[in-house]
């Protein structure tokens, strides 16, 4: 053997030897040490929360105090706001003083308008935001019931219930969210019990939060969708798409297109419960949840909805 290869082997020998007394070194030295976190509390500043819904007959503002996560007790309401709301550079007047925080303006956005928002509240900086009211996505919702042979699993007839979509584009920038729920009333007054999971036989929607689902589920693909289906407009071809999605037990089907602003809120809302309630990982990053607010926190943000219900029992 050559001088240069017994060097080379030594010299492999040595830096084998030097990783292993590392290993050891940090298995018998290394020590545990409790760490207190000093969590101050937040700065004194306002939270603003307005989603402005194209054909809705009002809007309403809740203006509150930014809170610790640590407090769990309700929010701080601003009694004392006063609110300018405007559309195109036009002032709004007629807001008015719910109490508990909760101002109301009994006015009709309009879509494809531009809508400023300014909050001022003594002793804080002016809460300042803006958003540009979406189309009405241009959708068709059907409910389907078709008995297919399925030699996969049943190895004979059995009949799928899905959700047949189809969705033509708009000329304009839009970000597409698909949900289902199950809307009733109680004491006269509207409630939503949303759908968790979604499926669908398309994979172009965003993935953020898609999950691997082994549970064989007929015509559509091995994925459930935590929270709702989102689409962006990018990636749908000539103009449109067509897809079917699950029915759950939730007939009311809700088609939005959402401002940049929304989007974003939401996107990172369901990303914060992924991580917070949804996952198991002992370490991760935390999730900012997205606000559009100058001086302050919260969203100002605007959709455009179309309403689908279904009898299932039909």
């Amino acid at each position: 053997m050559g001088l240069n290869n017994i060097l080379k082997e030594i010299s492999k020998l040595l830096f084998k030897s030097i990783i292993l007394v590392g290993i050891l070194i940090m298995l018998f030295v290394s020590c545990e040490k409790d760490i207190t976190l000093n969590l101050k509390e937040p700065e004194d500043m306002l939270c603003l929360d307005c989603i402005l819904e194209a054909g809705n007959d009002s809007v309403v503002i809740y203006i509150t105090k930014v809170q610790s996560v640590e407090n769990t007790g309700d929010l701080v309401p601003v009694e004392n706001a006063e609110i300018i709301l405007q559309k195109e550079g036009e002032i709004l007047p007629g807001i008015m003083n719910k109490g508990n925080g909760k101002y109301v303006l009994y006015l009709t956005p309009e879509e494809g308008k531009t809508y400023q928002i300014q909050v001022n509240v003594d002793g804080y900086k002016p809460l300042l935001a803006e958003t540009k009211v979406p189309l009405k996505p241009m959708v068709e919702v059907d409910f389907v019931r078709d008995t297919i042979y399925d030699e996969t699993i049943w190895k004979g007839y059995r009949t799928y219930i899905s959700l047949l979509v189809q969705l033509t584009d708009l000329p304009t920038k839009d970000n597409y969210w698909f949900m289902r729920a199950y809307m009733r009333s109680i004491g006269g007054k509207p409630y939503g019990s949303y759908a968790i999971s979604y499926q669908t036989d398309n994979l172009l929607f965003d993935a953020f939060n898609r999950y691997y689902n082994q549970d064989y589920s007929y015509r559509f693909t091995s994925y459930d969708y935590i929270g709702a289906l989102r689409l962006d407009d990018e990636v749908i071809e000539k103009g449109e798409i067509n897809f079917s999605m699950s029915t759950g037990n939730q007939p009311t089907v809700f088609v939005i297109n959402a401002d940049e602003n929304f989007d974003k809120y939401y996107k990172s809302s369901i990303k914060q419960f992924l991580t917070y309630e949804y996952d198991e990982l002992p370490i991760f990053e935390p999730v900012q949840i997205y606000s559009n607010v100058e001086n302050g926190f919260g969203i100002f943000g605007s959709i455009a909805v179309t309403r689908f219900y279904f009898d299932e029992e039909r």
